[in-house]
């Protein structure tokens, strides 16, 4: 009698998972995420620079972007890094203003200092000044407006090997007994040229990349209160007192900048045409400015907490003079 009751309990507990598999596998179909639908029809292939260009959808699909097949907006390069071979190029914004000292600063670089970001090791290190490299006022301004672009210098030759970082300072004085003059920096970067296409060219290393640090004796800035040379987020600024006692200098120096002979533009971000909040749309229209070949690309997908599907459509397009 035991052993019926055994088996009856054993045959209702198979069938109860059986019933729960067939409820899982319902709810999953119920809810799978669907393939987009979405066709992109166009009326022709070949069209001239400025035509409005209209590509018509039939179908649906929550989420759609484009990529016009442009620079910078090529699906080819959607998920691969466009990195490119470039010429390291220095450049900063400077002035000099409210004083008399019109030899208030240089600019030096240095492969064998330290790092250790202090004045003993500043003055231990070997620096060759190249200020003449770049384009500095002839006069003393009356405020930061009076900044003046530097020019571009090349320091790919500054670099001992890819693995000897550089260090740039600006090397500040005030001589005693003098109206101090300030000396301000700013916009002071690394810009990658791309020598094969200029327009591809972008940014190495930043201000906040440089990671500048302002030194100085504060035994020499007794007479100078809170007027102190400081660095902040976009700008360098040497100052002081005005009516300047005490001779004074002062250093502010990079962190190590390693040479990088390419740049890293990232991947071509899509134009957005649709989102899943938005309502369905029957086409799109996109103006071509060059001309050449483009291969135009929709990504339609569907997604939810169940998953994502995705489709892509690619059509060829000539533009014409």
């Amino acid at each position: 009698m035991l052993d019926g009751k055994l088996l009856v309990m054993k045959n209702m507990k198979f069938i109860y998972s059986l019933l729960l598999a067939a409820v899982f596998m319902g709810c999953e179909k119920e809810y799978a995420v669907k393939e987009p639908t979405l066709n992109v029809h166009l009326s022709k292939q070949t069209y001239r620079v400025g035509d409005t260009i209209t590509f018509d959808f039939n179908g649906d699909a929550d989420f759609i972007t484009f990529y016009s097949g442009t620079k910078l907006n090529d699906y080819q390069f959607s998920h691969k890094e466009r990195v490119y071979d470039a010429e390291m190029l220095l450049s900063f914004r400077f002035a000099k203003y409210s004083g008399v000292n019109a030899n208030v600063a240089q600019l030096k670089y240095s492969t064998n200092y330290n790092g250790a970001g202090t004045i003993e090791a500043i003055q231990a290190a070997t620096w060759t000044d190249i200020s003449d490299k770049f384009t500095f006022p002839t006069t003393i301004g009356l405020s930061s407006g009076d900044a003046v672009n530097s020019g571009n210098y090349n320091i790919n030759t500054l670099f001992i090997d890819d693995n000897t970082p550089v260090y740039f300072c600006w090397f500040f004085n005030t001589p005693a007994a003098t109206q101090r003059t300030q000396a301000y920096v700013e916009g002071f970067k690394v810009f990658g040229n791309v020598i094969s296409d200029p327009s591809l060219s972008g940014e190495i290393y930043s201000f906040g990349d440089m990671g500048f640090k302002m030194l100085y004796d504060p035994n020499q800035f007794s007479d100078s209160g809170t007027t102190l040379p400081n660095v902040n987020a976009t700008r360098i600024l040497w100052t002081g007192l005005f009516q300047n006692t005490i001779s004074k200098v002062g250093y502010a120096v990079t962190a190590p900048i390693l040479r990088k002979n390419t740049v890293n533009l990232g991947i071509d971000k899509p134009i957005v045409v649709k989102s899943v909040a938005d309502p369905e749309s029957s086409s799109y229209s996109y103006v071509y400015t060059t001309p050449g070949t483009y291969k135009a690309t929709f990504v339609m997908a569907n997604s939810s907490v169940y998953g994502r599907k995705e489709v892509v459509k690619q059509i060829d397009i000539t533009v014409e003079p």
